[in-house]
């Protein structure tokens, strides 16, 4: 069976390619020792603990998401362990907190209306940023090219070149992109 990555788990940045290697590497003699969790039959937490073992032709456990609002999951397991930039953590939890459940049945209304609606001063203080930084992260995950988000996630760019980069239309972002602010 071949999973996809959910989209709460891919608004954060993907692990350094030295460390997945060590993390197939770790795999290849032990093993995956924590399972991963699903989520509308996608993997929420442990994305590339799927992909090494899947790699490596190995058996991954899984176990479902259990009565717990996926974006508060995929943000506790993902915001403290991975090294990110201020501008990667701030696009990261707009998108989180972008997402849209309405209309899916595995998700209960209750916990929908708990913590869908963030204003923009809200998202800055999850974050740890400042107001202007969620600004500049709406206006990235709204409008720029998806060269433009993963260059922000892996830190080759900040937000406010991004975001002044998203403004330009789609087919020349990629190239502004390595241009002088």
């Amino acid at each position: 069976m071949s999973l996809k990555q959910h989209p709460l788990s891919a608004a954060f940045p993907a692990m350094p390619a030295d460390d997945f290697a060590a993390l197939k590497d770790s795999i290849g003699n032990i093993g995956v020792q924590n399972p991963i969790t699903l989520f509308e039959g996608m993997v929420l937490d442990g994305w590339h603990r799927y992909t090494a073992a899947t790699e490596l032709g190995m058996d991954c456990p899984a176990v479902e998401l259990a009565d717990v609002d996926p974006r508060d999951f995929v943000k506790a397991v993902n915001d403290a362990r991975r090294h990110m930039t201020q501008s990667a953590r701030a696009l990261a939890l707009t998108a989180v907190y972008a997402w849209n459940p309405v209309g899916n049945p595995s998700f209960a209304q209750s916990n929908v209306e708990r913590s869908i609606a963030k204003t923009t001063a809200e998202l800055a203080k999850i974050a740890g940023v400042g107001v202007q930084t969620i600004r500049e992260a709406k206006t990235v995950h709204k409008s720029a090219a998806p060269e433009v988000v993963a260059a922000v996630k892996s830190g080759e760019i900040g937000l406010p070149k991004a975001a002044a980069i998203a403004k330009l239309p789609k087919e020349e972002q990629a190239a502004a992109i390595h241009k002088p602010a």
